[in-house]
């Protein structure tokens, strides 16, 4: 297939909290693992202050364990919740974790420790990119009609040299039909039609520094991405 499209980039920003990461769920679910008693009575609005509240009054390691318990659960057995609630107070687990499916929740753990416990633990950073895509052809147009994850981590790898962390790891994964860990590098991502065209969408996709760090500077570039299921040899 003769794919192709124009990326211009129109955002590229520190964050320090993901949308919708903590929300009334998830907030009443960490109020409920530490027996806060009649979460349902708050007000939504106060919501988060209340549960970042009641964890402050734990002693910060044990405040680890209970929200990395409440995020992952049973992926993670006690001792491992142990070595992590001490190396979230130095490292930047959600970029430096082995288990790269873990990326995401070490990052909405960090986010909420670091608001109970500001000088136990660092304000964990991501990045938020929007950009235009525009494709060059029809068969280009149908890829945008049905955004993945796949997808949209090689088009970002086309932005970038070759030293950039997606290529380095990922190479031979860009280049076939199966690029399942994708959606472990791209956190979230929201697509928006642009009303004059059914060729060009807008993207903002959530991800860690770690693997767009050489796009920075970058305004515009061209890509020849397809999803897992379109490489033709």
């Amino acid at each position: 297939m003769n794919y192709k499209y124009q990326v211009d980039v129109l955002k590229l920003h520190e964050v320090h909290e993901l949308p919708n990461a903590w929300n009334k769920a998830t907030l009443l679910g960490l109020l409920d693992s530490i027996e806060y008693e009649d979460a349902t009575s708050i007000l939504d609005e106060e919501l988060k202050d209340m549960a970042t509240l009641a964890l402050s009054k734990l002693e910060p390691a044990e405040a680890a364990k209970v929200v990395l318990e409440l995020r992952l659960g049973d992926l993670l057995t006690a001792g491992q919740r142990q070595n992590l609630a001490e190396d979230l107070k130095g490292d930047r687990l959600w970029e430096e974790h082995a288990e790269i499916s873990f990326h995401e929740e070490l990052f909405n753990v960090g986010c909420i420790l670091n608001w109970a416990f500001p000088n136990e633990f660092p304000l964990p950073d991501a990045v938020m990119i929007e950009l235009k895509v525009t494709s060059l052809n029809s068969e280009s147009a149908e890829n945008l009609k049905n955004m993945t994850s796949s997808f949209i981590a090689r088009l970002l790898n086309d932005g970038m040299n070759e030293n950039n962390t997606i290529y380095r790891l990922f190479d031979e994964n860009i280049a076939s039909n199966s690029f399942t860990d994708a959606e472990h590098a791209i956190w979230k991502f929201i697509e928006e039609n642009l009303p004059e065209t059914d060729h060009s969408k807008t993207l903002t996709i959530y991800t860690s520094w770690n693997w767009v760090d050489e796009l920075k500077g970058v305004k515009n570039f061209e890509s020849t991405a397809f999803p897992d299921g379109q490489y033709h040899k």
